[in-house]
């Protein structure tokens, strides 16, 4: 098993790698790699590889089931501060997470995958993973092109000047929601409202559903 953040600033990731006290390979992507190679949309997504390097299931959102919360000091549990979203946001939180599987189904199915490799119900063909796998028309190329000028121009400082780069391959690729989460991440407030809309707002624009593909196991 091997993890990998997909973001620019690798010390913007290093929190999480820590907090996580991971005992596998635990990775940063800041050139946005696994967007490029392997079609990834948003996080968390997972694919996998067998041991000849072949991939036999594309990119899955990759949602655990939840883990039981451990009991505070004293033994009993505290209660959390709900969240509540703004009215705007609602109806789109409340779509996602109808999209959202934290069953505990893909757990199984990766130890399934596991224990029986290529006999595993869950692995797929050749075939199966082309037609899974997401098309590359040339706009998806030319956003990739956008958004790598766009990075470029951040590290060295010009982020004002990177704004019009991050919204064009958005604009291209508008499924690409790693392109949009970089952008807002690094924007800084001094600069004004450069960006339309929220994370959120955005989604609910494009569509909830182009967030995250249903589960298909």
């Amino acid at each position: 098993m091997v993890t990998v953040a997909i973001d620019t600033d690798v010390e913007a990731a290093r929190p999480f790698h820590e907090a996580a006290h991971p005992t596998h390979p635990a990775l940063t992507d800041p050139g946005h790699t696994l967007v490029e190679l392997l079609g990834f949309t948003n996080v968390p997504t997972a694919v996998w590889i067998d041991e000849s390097g072949t991939i036999v299931r594309p990119g899955d959102q990759a949602y655990r089931a939840p883990a039981a919360s451990p009991p505070a000091a004293g033994g009993a549990a505290q209660p959390q501060q709900q969240y509540v979203p703004p009215p705007e946001h609602r109806e789109v939180l409340q779509t996602l997470a109808s999209i959202i599987d934290r069953s505990g189904r893909y757990d199984d199915a990766i130890r399934d995958w596991a224990a029986h490799g290529a006999q595993s119900r869950y692995a797929l063909s050749p075939e199966q993973v082309i037609e899974r796998s997401r098309p590359r028309p040339p706009e998806v190329g030319m956003a990739a092109a956008e958004f790598e000028l766009a990075q470029h121009l951040q590290r060295l400082g010009a982020g004002l000047d990177a704004v019009p780069h991050f919204k064009e391959a958005h604009r291209l690729d508008p499924r690409e929601w790693t392109y949009l989460r970089q952008a807002l991440a690094v924007a800084d407030p001094a600069w004004g409202k450069v960006y339309e809309r929220d994370m959120l707002s955005e989604v609910a624009a494009v569509g909830a559903g182009t967030f995250y593909a249903p589960l298909d196991l």
